[in-house]
């Protein structure tokens, strides 16, 4: 059975003391709707451009921006596989458990039509220095995932938990590749389950990427001979710490904001009205081009409406002429 060492130092209760303080703000703050929603995308994207980062592969923002809009050309399979599995997460969330079973099931979704499909989902059968013998990976997760759901781990703070489990997945290397991306996908959704992702506002793997050096020296701090697993959790209690930080200084921003906005009415939109704000705020303007592509079951007539509607509660303009019309924000 795998039963972790470790010691609940003061900076690993002063980072979960903050955690737990950001928590409240960012649970109790109203924003409105599309500035959720953009949180929620900014989160998602966050989270796809640091994995792949990990993966040794560089996207720029926008290309995943306009792979997760549906609007590029050119989809890049890893996007693709990432966006897809990231909005499983809620799903599989609810079983409130993690077994052996789902990050296989993580694995087979991030590889889909990158790997041959029997290498998807399946345990690396190849030596890895330092890491699990290809024989003993199966009863190696097992026994983490077992712990992750004992009572053990639950008297743990959630992100004591997540801690531990991404580290020790670190330890394992289950499979021959996308090791990064499954194991950073599964101690996201260890942190959804217990509800620690924030309303879906927050992502730590983002922290990785600026902390190269504190993070190798935290995994590295974990002895094979004894390991204690003390440093690596102050290191991503910190990080946890951190990104909160961050989220709650623009959920209170925008809290602000909120109270203009029901004063002046924007608050009362569609959700399609909603969705066309959250474009434009993305990507400057909305074009009648992009009609299709944002609505594909609404006829023009319709999102020309919900743009008079707009034009009216003086949310947004237009520019140009009718066949080359653009609409920007006020």
């Amino acid at each position: 059975m795998f039963f972790p060492e470790f010691t609940i130092t003061q900076k690993i209760l002063k980072n979960i003391g903050f955690i737990e303080y950001y928590r409240a703000i960012v649970d109790n703050t109203v924003i409105l709707q599309n500035w959720e929603a953009q949180l929620r995308k900014e989160a998602k994207i966050d989270f796809i451009r640091s994995v792949l980062l990990a993966e040794k592969i560089n996207i720029p923002d926008e290309t995943i921006k306009r792979t997760i809009d549906n609007i590029e050309q050119n989809k890049s399979g890893e996007i693709v596989n990432l966006d897809k599995t990231y909005d499983m997460l809620e799903e599989i969330s609810r079983s409130k458990e993690l077994d052996e079973m789902d990050i296989k099931y993580m694995h087979k979704s991030i590889s889909q039509n990158l790997l041959p499909k029997t290498r998807q989902g399946v345990y690396r059968s190849t030596k890895v220095s330092g890491k699990t013998e290809p024989e003993s990976i199966l009863a190696d997760i097992v026994e983490l995932f077992d712990w992750f759901n004992s009572l053990d781990a639950k008297e743990n703070h959630p992100v004591v938990a997540a801690s531990i489990l991404k580290a020790r997945l670190e330890e394992i290397m289950p499979f021959e590749n996308f090791n990064s991306a499954t194991i950073d996908t599964t101690v996201h959704l260890a942190l959804k389950i217990s509800g620690y992702t924030f309303k879906d506002y927050v992502v730590i793997t983002g922290y990785y990427q600026k902390t190269q050096r504190e993070l190798e020296r935290g995994l590295a701090s974990i002895s094979h001979e004894s390991p204690d697993y003390t440093e690596w959790i102050e290191y991503f209690s910190e990080g946890m710490a951190l990104q909160v930080s961050s989220t709650q200084e623009k959920v209170k921003t925008l809290a602000k904001d909120t109270k203009i906005a029901k004063a002046s009415g924007r608050y009362k939109l569609t959700e399609r009205q909603e969705k066309i704000i959250e474009f434009i705020q993305n990507y400057g303007m909305l074009q009648n081009k992009d009609f299709q592509r944002l609505f594909p079951n609404i006829s023009e007539d319709s999102v020309l409406r919900d743009l008079k509607v707009l034009i009216e509660r003086d949310i947004i303009e237009k520019a140009g002429s009718t066949k080359s019309s653009r609409y920007e924000l006020k």
